[in-house]
């Protein structure tokens, strides 16, 4: 008997434990308003502006194609490459949030961009915007429109909770849009600890462990110890 309670007691701790230690991951993509998340933890790119509505764009034979797990956007449906509209010279801002269930994830993300853009994570200036150059869609220097730039999203900027990434999307030539796809992981998940199934087996070991403290304890009675 003494060999059952501590056992079930012990796989409660165990699985308790394996869970604490279980790895979070947050995939990351630019997706436009009201279109499918793509299985990004990240809320769809808003347009900082009179209006907050991104749309999807096609990259064609201009642009890099998007990630697996994104699509270009842009805050206006015709900017993109064949599109009917040309975007006045400006610098136009996108922002996504993401929640973190801890401040000690790591990860990065891949940029496209057309002209260029910055890339703010929390208020931290991670990439500063490309040289525009003589390219004749997009910025010669990175970030472009024709090769990702990887950004390194630094453990130290990040925030139990809410994390904001800021795109200033610059425009100079024709077409513009924005991309990026990407993940962060966390070594700790403290989603993980409430499984139903952690906490029943957690259960099932401490009602194993009263009751066999209570049968001792009578046991101790009727023998006088």
């Amino acid at each position: 008997m003494k060999l059952d309670w501590k056992a079930s007691t012990f796989g409660a701790v165990l699985a308790f434990v394996t869970a604490f230690a279980s790895a979070d991951t947050i995939q990351l993509g630019s997706y436009q308003t009201g279109g499918p998340n793509l299985g990004n933890g990240n809320t769809a790119v808003a347009f900082v502006g009179g209006s907050t509505a991104t749309f999807a764009l096609t990259a064609d034979s201009v642009w890099a194609p998007a990630g697996a797990n994104s699509v270009w956007v842009s805050n206006n449906a015709g900017s993109g490459p064949g599109g009917s509209v040309i975007e006045p010279n400006a610098v136009y801002s996108y922002t996504t949030t993401f929640t973190a269930l801890s401040s000690n994830y790591t990860g990065s993300i891949s940029i496209l961009a057309d002209d260029t853009t910055d890339v703010i994570f929390n208020g931290d200036m991670l990439e500063p915007e490309g040289n525009l150059g003589t390219d004749a869609h997009c910025a010669s220097g990175p970030p472009n429109c024709s090769v990702p730039t990887l950004i390194t999203l630094p453990t130290g900027d990040f925030l139990i909770g809410l994390n904001t990434l800021q795109f200033d999307v610059q425009q100079e030539i024709a077409e513009t849009g924005l991309d990026f796809y990407g993940s962060v992981t966390s070594a700790v998940s403290v989603a993980t600890i409430s499984e139903p199934g952690t906490l029943l087996l957690l259960g099932t070991g401490l009602i194993g462990f009263a009751g066999a403290l209570m049968r001792r304890s009578r046991a101790r009675l009727q023998t006088g110890g």
